[in-house]
């Protein structure tokens, strides 16, 4: 899937807009079949693309404002084989499983402030990837036999701890796609058993 066949996607201020790592994510959107979750949505960018493939698309996002962006951009592409759940990471999806999972977790190192949106969006901890692996460690609860999840991380962040933490949860991982920038790399990573 190449970007220029994306949907609409109108954006907010109080939301994150879609950015390079978004579009890094959004490639793999044809990977999308069965149920799929969208885990910290955003705009919807990807679950939006990838209900094209899925038969239904559950968009999980904490961020009140970017649920009810999320709504408004599946109605303006007319899809009806969403789901909408406020949750903090898988919090609210109970014991629920899915055939592919997309993720474009916070990465960035930093303290975050917890009432502000945007930092909820960007900052994944102290160290940038503590957010990353506590998803990763949830992955094996809500993975469907056969599913897989395909999550961004950036060298901004210590990936061996990241890589070191898919391989003792004995799944496996390889690296689909990148795109370097001067300040860091963005990889797309695939997580399977």
């Amino acid at each position: 899937m190449t970007t220029e066949s994306m949907l609409e996607i109108d954006t907010d201020d109080n939301v994150y807009p879609p950015s390079d790592d978004s579009l890094l994510l959004v490639k793999a959107a044809d990977k999308a079949r069965g149920e799929v979750l969208d885990l910290c949505a955003g705009t919807g960018i990807i679950g939006i693309n990838a209900a094209k493939y899925a038969q239904k698309v559950t968009f999980a996002e904490i961020n009140p404002i970017a649920l009810k962006l999320i709504e408004h951009n599946a109605r303006i592409n007319n899809l009806s084989n969403i789901e909408i759940v406020r949750s903090d990471l898988f919090s609210e999806l109970g014991e629920r499983k899915f055939d592919v999972i997309f993720v474009n977790p916070p990465y960035l190192p930093g303290t975050m402030n917890s009432t502000d949106f945007l930092d909820l969006a960007t900052i994944g901890g102290e160290k940038g990837n503590e957010t990353t692996i506590k998803i990763i460690k949830d992955l094996s609860k809500h993975l469907k036999e056969g599913g897989e999840a395909f999550i961004v991380v950036s060298t901004a962040s210590d990936l061996d701890e990241v890589f070191n933490t898919i391989n003792s949860l004995n799944m496996k991982y390889e690296i689909v796609d990148s795109k370097s920038y001067f300040f860091e790399e963005l990889k797309l990573i695939r997580i399977y058993r």
